[in-house]
């Protein structure tokens, strides 16, 4: 089967990128991705991880005897014969799941040496607040207009401008002003559009969380200036 030139250009390139897209996106998944990021860059790691599941699963057919990827040379395109396509299949499965693989061990290994260096895993200071400061916890929300709203974030868009953060709040509570309390109001969920949201904040848990300070008490010494410079 003779293919033209620019054609086996382009399958090449395809099978060459599109392998790792999966460990692109399980990478992304622990610990979440740069919405300022350019494309070039995006485009470097998706080759890097196919290249590292090529290179992984070249080495375990070899090992095992499976097909190997012969779809990396130009000339497998144009002698590729319809008895070969099982076998083209399973070279290309084994190479998506190499890259998926490095994928998943480049996440948890940038999650590891983050815990382990006491920094976050996550590009973005937000990302990091859904994923790593909201979970299990009430929050507060303010909105633009004064309202002040609490309940749980059912889900955030994260990975993206802060003009299109929007929120879900699961059990929804306005904070009445004139009874200085929450009340519960008869919505399962309430959809926040990022616009309207000047502040989120996470309500402290004494079962789960720690502090370095007591609630209400000042964080510095007794007698100091808290924290302000003197003239």
């Amino acid at each position: 089967m003779e293919l033209p030139g620019t054609f086996t250009g382009i399958l090449i390139a395809v099978f060459a990128v599109l392998p790792g897209l999966p460990g692109e996106k399980l990478y992304s998944f622990f610990v979440g991705s740069n919405w300022r990021e350019d494309r070039w860059s995006r485009t470097l790691r998706l080759l890097a991880f196919s290249l590292f599941g090529l290179a992984g699963y070249a080495l375990v057919a070899a090992l095992v005897g499976a097909p190997l990827p012969q779809y990396i040379s130009p000339t497998a395109f144009e002698q590729l014969a319809p008895n070969q396509l099982g076998a083209f299949a399973a070279a290309f499965l084994g190479h998506v799941c190499g890259a998926t693989f490095f994928g998943l061990l480049a996440g948890v290994g940038t999650r590891v040496l983050a815990r382990l260096s006491s920094r976050s895993a996550y590009s973005i200071a937000w990302d990091h607040f859904i994923n790593s400061c909201v979970k299990g916890h009430w929050v507060t929300v303010g909105l633009t207009n004064g309202d002040v709203y609490a309940g749980y974030i059912e889900t955030a868009e994260s990975s993206v401008a802060a003009a299109e953060r929007d929120v879900v709040l699961r059990e929804p509570a306005l904070y009445d002003q004139r009874l200085m309390r929450y009340r519960s109001l008869p919505y399962q969920s309430l959809f926040l559009l990022a616009s309207t949201i000047a502040s989120v904040a996470v309500i402290f848990d004494a079962a789960t969380d720690k502090r370095m300070t007591r609630i209400g008490e000042s964080p510095f010494a007794e007698g100091g200036n808290d924290g302000i410079g003197e003239d």
